[in-house]
This record gives structure tokens, sequence and C-alpha cells, in this order.
């Protein structure tokens, strides 16, 4: 007989590092003999990219919470579909596939991907506790919030942080068409970032750091990786600061590796909703030494002083500070990368990860 198969559901419509991960994750379980199915709205980017790779994708509406028409289709779907794992992720569909669930009598499980609060209540609990029978967490930070607001089973919530994909992410990864396309020279400190932009993920502070640190790094150059709804005002900041010769806007890149690998320094500089990150593990894997806020989960990622640098959310003087000790104790920041790579490949790689899921859903089937 064929396995059960994993269906996964996603409400949104964006594309960041929560709906990368999901895809991640369905390709690496297709590669160890699950098959992987997805339900999501159309038009959303995930739906795009899942059919693209093969997967089979159902496109349903996930018009609110207690929409009877997708309920309805999602539970449709058990029988022909052979479905043995719901895996919801956002509000709307963890709702939607977790009722579905408990009315066909699948397991479900809920992914939670970020730090922001959740509302203590009634709402906290049904999503959390009664409607999933597994919560996966992105970080402890995460899940020690969760089971205090809903009282549930330590024994139901497991902490699954981001890995990286230490295949993909290493320190011989060839940086010199990025240092060409960039005109980046052998004299210029570079700092990058890589994020989604949004208003939360930091960048203001980091563009006002930049513009203070720049009398000590004359030849300091930013290189902000990726896209998103911030990316005009983001740019008037740097206009405002008079960084335009320093600064440049990538836009979306899928040679990340290899724009990590031509930073001196990869700063994640978020003010609040952080789980674990993908973005520090991948750059501790290259080797790149890492800056972060202390923001949601980042500290379970970064180890201050030993792994890399940890600045308060922002904080704009002391992501000055912390940007000019990277030049300023050059063997120091050295040994913290070396540390922080070591301690990647131990324990935030993607495989790790993999396999800790994977250990929930043989538990569960």
């Amino acid at each position: 007989m064929k396995s059960p198969v994993i269906l996964h559901t996603e409400w949104s419509l964006g594309w960041g590092g929560q709906e990368i991960r999901i895809l991640a994750e369905m390709r690496a379980f297709r590669s160890r003999g699950y098959e992987m199915q997805l339900a999501c709205r159309d038009g959303s980017r995930i739906a795009a990219e899942a059919a693209r790779e093969g997967f089979v994708v159902h496109r349903l509406p996930f018009r609110g919470p207690l929409d009877v028409l997708t309920i309805g289709r999602l539970a449709r779907l058990v029988g022909p579909q052979r479905i043995g794992v719901i895996h919801t992720h956002s509000s709307v569909d963890s709702w939607c596939g977790g009722i579905a669930g408990r009315l066909k009598g699948i397991r479900v499980v809920r992914s939670r991907h970020l730090a922001s609060e959740v509302t203590p209540g009634l709402n906290a609990k049904i999503v959390y506790g009664l409607l999933p029978d597994r919560v996966i967490s992105s970080g402890r930070h995460i899940r020690d919030r969760l089971l205090v607001l809903t009282k549930a089973d330590p024994a139901s919530h497991a902490s699954v942080p981001a890995g990286a994909d230490a295949s993909r992410f290493h320190p011989g990864v060839d940086a010199e068409p990025v240092r060409r396309e960039f005109a980046l020279s052998p004299s210029d400190q570079v700092v990058g970032v890589v994020a989604v932009l949004r208003s939360w993920k930091g960048h203001d502070v980091l563009v006002e750091a930049c513009a203070k640190a720049i009398t000590e790094l004359p030849r300091l150059k930013l290189l902000i990786v990726g896209d998103g709804p911030q990316r005009a005002r983001i740019q008037e900041l740097i206009d405002f600061h008079g960084l335009g010769a320093h600064a440049v806007l990538t836009g979306h890149r899928d040679d990340v590796p290899a724009l990590m690998k031509a930073m001196h320094v990869c700063v994640l500089p978020s003010l609040k909703n952080e789980a674990t990150s993908q973005v520090m593990p991948q750059a501790m894997l290259v080797g790149t030494p890492v800056i972060c806020s202390s923001a949601g989960g980042l500290t379970e990622v970064v180890q201050d002083g030993k792994t890399g640098r940890v600045v308060a959310p922002g904080d704009v003087e002391g992501l000055t500070r912390a940007l000019l000790a990277v030049w300023a104790e050059p063997e120091r920041t050295r040994a913290m990368a070396e540390t922080a790579r070591a301690y990647a490949l131990r324990e935030l790689t993607f495989e790790r990860q993999i396999d800790a899921t994977e250990a929930v859903y043989r538990e569960l089937l």
C-alpha cells in the first residue's frame, strides 16, 4: 500500500520565510518517499511554485476561519487522497484544516512560525490546543509561550527551529559573480541583510546605523537583499542619509549563498515577530559573521559574544557599535564565525529540521 498523504494548508498569498519553508519541507519529504500535497488559495505564489514543482495543489477559497465551503471540500479530500496528516500553518487555514481533520478523524499538525504575540483566550486554546494533535513551533521561545497560553500537554508541543541547507550554504560558495555584478572591491566593507522588506524587519535601523558607521567605515557597502512592501520607504531613507553610493537594493535573489559569502557581516535587525530565523543559520554555515537583534527567538540561534553579536531591537547606537566591532576586532570576529559554523552544522541544519518534523509525523501515523 502507498503511504498516507501529508496535506499542507496555507491561507497566505504572500511569499516569505514561512512559505519558502513549507515548500522546502514538501520537497524534502518527497525525496524521503512521502506523498505531499498542498491546499491554498488560488493566485498565491506558493500555489504557483508548488504546481511548477509537480505537487498536487488544491485551490480552495479559505474565505474565513469557519468557511463551510472550504471545510467541506477539505473533508471530502480525505478518502480519495489517502490523507493521513493535515499540516496547517496560518490562522484561517488552521481553523479550516483543523475542523476538517476533527470531522474526519484525521491527525492534525499546526505549525507556528512567528514569535508575534498570540492573544490569550478561547481562540488560542482551540487553535493551539483542541484542534491539533501536535503543534510545531519554530523555537523554544514560541513553544513555551504557547504552553502557558493553552495549558496544553507539553508532549503535544515540539520545538523545531528552521534549519539551513548545508549543501547550498557552505564556505566554498563562489562569490565572484556577485562581487563583479555589484562592483565590490577587496577594500570594501560589505554589510548585508537578507529579509522580506517588511516594517518589522528593522531595515530602517540598519540604514541609520550604517549612516553613523560610515565615518569610520568609509568603504562601507550595504547590500539589502529581498523585496517587499517597504522597498520605496527604504530607498527614501537611503537617499535621506546620503547613502545612495553605498547601498544597493538587490530585489529578490536566488543566489543568496553567494551574496552571503560576499558580505563581511550579515545583519538581521528585526524589531519583533522573529522565530529562530532561516537567515542566521544560512550565514553561519557560509562562515559569514552575524549580528542580530534579540527579538523573538533569535538568541536561540545567535549567542552574544560566542557565535555572533546581539543588540536590542531598535537600538541604532548598539547596532552601530556592533558593526564597527566587526572590523575593529577582526580576530574575535573570525573566531565567532568559526564557532557559529560548527554550532550550525551540529544543531541548525535543514536535515535536522526534517528529521525532527518526520519524528512528529511518524508518531501520529
